[in-house]
């Protein structure tokens, strides 16, 4: 086989692709990681909820990730960038910053990038990780119990200001000057003892990070300790979902999954697409159950397709 040619490449090493790679290469599956070490939860400080590794740095998760395919010979790991992906007579062909790859198979895994300062929030880069976390499963165990923000649009302000509320019972919800037009979801918000602020902020203050107080724009300041805010205003990480116009339905508040089968396989055969990529939003456990999956059904369709041959 040439090279630079391989069974299946997978575009991004976060922990769906990495997994993949895993099982790719404990099946002595031909294949090719492509990444550029920029992981979206590369941010925080530790991550948590993934089985053996609850509290790890993400990038101290990669560097194990990446020891560990050192022992499979058929796995390739390159830092490199992914800039184009085309698709022709049965190929993919991948071409990157430094290289061109080609293979029957291509796997999607590379996620989706946070876009903070388009929030419009002053201050919120220099506590977004730190002290302010996009998901509550992730961090709230942390921030239990403590004078907690939410900041949401109208669409989302009762989903996640409900869900916080699993861990701490002070909670104030901010939508930076947007209004709710329900306003008995308010009504029903405050009744639950969550305060509702639809005055524009002003500034984020903190210190090292960490978050101590919000000022709005009329002139009130709001202690609070930690907040949570899932509208990060993320894009996919590259464009090649769309470019390829794989079909895609709309999910909860909006989120755009992509459409694949049960083999995480989309409309185009060969391609599939797995984790954040997907999803928008997975977590790092499903991430990696993901990427277990997709392995698992590509190795099976490989064998099949080479006894097939065998038999021919």
């Amino acid at each position: 086989m040439d090279k630079n040619t391989f069974d299946v490449i997978i575009i991004g090493g976060g922990p769906a692709g990495m997994s993949a790679a895993l099982v790719l290469g404990r099946s002595r599956i031909n294949t090719l990681i492509l990444n550029t070490e920029k992981p979206r939860n590369a941010i925080t400080s530790h991550s948590h909820g993934f089985l053996t590794q609850d509290g790890k740095h993400p990038l101290e998760i990669l560097e194990i990730a990446k020891q560990e395919q050192k022992k499979y010979a058929a796995v390739t790991y390159k830092i490199e960038e992914a800039i184009h992906l085309s698709h022709q007579n049965s190929m993919f062909l991948v071409r990157t910053d430094v290289s061109e790859y080609c293979a029957k198979r291509v796997i999607l895994a590379s996620g989706y990038t946070d876009h903070i300062k388009g929030v419009n929030i002053p201050g919120l880069t220099k506590v977004y990780g730190k002290s302010v976390f996009p998901c509550p499963f992730c961090d709230g165990f942390e921030v239990a119990d403590k004078k907690l923000a939410v900041f949401s649009n109208p669409e989302m302000v009762s989903f996640i200001s409900k869900l916080v509320s699993n861990w701490s019972k002070d909670i104030i919800t901010f939508t930076n000057g947007e209004m709710i037009e329900n306003r008995a979801l308010v009504n029903e918000l405050e009744e639950k003892n969550i305060r509702v602020v639809e005055q524009k902020i002003k500034q984020l203050h903190s210190n090292a990070g960490q978050l101590f107080a919000i000022e709005l724009e009329n002139g009130e300041v709001i202690n609070r300790d930690a907040g949570f805010i899932r509208n990060t205003k993320a894009s996919e990480s590259t464009k090649f979902a769309h470019r390829l116009k794989l079909s895609a339905e709309s999910g909860h508040f909006g989120v755009h999954i992509y459409t694949v089968d049960d083999n995480k396989e989309t409309k185009i055969k060969g391609l599939y697409i797995i984790g954040d990529a997907q999803s928008s939003w997975s977590g790092v456990a499903s991430a990696v159950a993901s990427g277990s999956d997709v392995a698992q059904a590509i190795t099976i369709q490989l064998t099949e397709e080479n006894l097939t041959k065998t038999t021919k």
